[in-house]
């Protein structure tokens, strides 16, 4: 999927990036230079959508065939292209800290795991307000500058619910909830358990209880009161409190043992569930 980005063609600069990717699914987060020119002509078969903090200096976007948009300041605007629309413009930055963060969805993938529940076709929306979206896409924005630090678990589903927001008035709200067996629940658990130490996917959960990845997130939830990411988070840092008690390994060594790629993450994510760090709750314990 990432041949299919957006490129920023002829930039005097550099741009940062951040790119994560799943199945149907790819999202990143773009730093360009400061103060930086460019020019763009796109097209893709990827949805696209984007949260813009970008403040021009002059500049104008046409996409879709419509007339040329010289709008400034897209700050908390959204941009949303359909597949196989064109894109062109040009953009000169202000000198300030500028970025956009974008998801890319593969509407086939996507539309056969929801059971075409939207419609592929779309008109090119540019520079539009939507909270909710604007809120997912600007958690991206957050996640991806955190590195490998990311939950992968909680990445995925994020991506999956944006692409359900931006969509939200053509899923059919009336269709029957999917249930979850207490043999695929049973599988659900004891494949946690037996990879707590690695990293767990929306898809690795869903392939257990043989859902798609949507139906699974919505049963899980439906049947425990969690979503999946929620479940994973407490059973890693349940764990991480039984080995911080037993006092026989680092911090760090503790969050490589219940699946943190990043001890500084761990720490937060103990923090926030328990009200206090794992160095202080290993005290604690004495």
């Amino acid at each position: 999927m990432t041949s299919q980005l957006f490129d920023l063609k002829h930039s005097q600069n550099e741009a940062v990036r951040w790119h994560r990717a799943w199945r149907g699914i790819s999202v990143e987060h773009v730093i360009p230079a400061l103060g930086d020119s460019f020019a763009y002509q796109w097209q893709s078969d990827l949805h696209f959508c984007a949260i813009h903090d970008i403040l021009l200096k002059d500049g104008g976007i046409n996409a879709g065939g419509g007339r040329e948009e010289k709008r400034k300041d897209l700050r908390g605007l959204l941009t949303y292209v359909p597949a196989g629309a064109d894109v062109k413009g040009w953009s000169e930055l202000t000198q300030r800290r500028n970025s956009y963060s974008a998801i890319y969805f593969n509407p086939g993938e996507l539309h056969e795991e929801l059971d075409q529940r939207f419609p592929v076709e779309r008109d090119v929306r540019l520079y539009f307000r939507d909270p909710e979206l604007a809120g997912c896409l600007q958690r991206f924005s957050k996640l991806l500058e955190q590195g490998d630090g990311t939950d992968d678990l909680f990445a995925e589903t994020l991506g999956l619910m944006t692409v359900l927001t931006l969509h939200k008035n053509q899923v059919d709200q009336t269709a029957r909830k999917p249930a979850l067996s207490r043999r695929a629940m049973a599988r659900v658990v004891e494949y946690v358990e037996a990879n707590l130490a690695n990293p767990i996917s929306l898809e690795d959960l869903a392939a257990q209880a043989g859902l798609s990845r949507f139906h699974f997130n919505r049963a899980f939830k439906a049947e425990t009161g969690e979503s999946p990411y929620q479940y994973v988070l407490r059973q890693r840092i349940e764990s991480a409190q039984y080995l911080l008690a037993e006092r026989c390994l680092t911090v760090e060594q503790i969050a490589a043992a219940v699946g943190f790629r990043d001890a500084s993450y761990f720490q937060k994510a103990f923090k926030t569930r328990t009200g206090m760090n794992p160095s202080e709750f290993a005290k604690q314990s004495r």
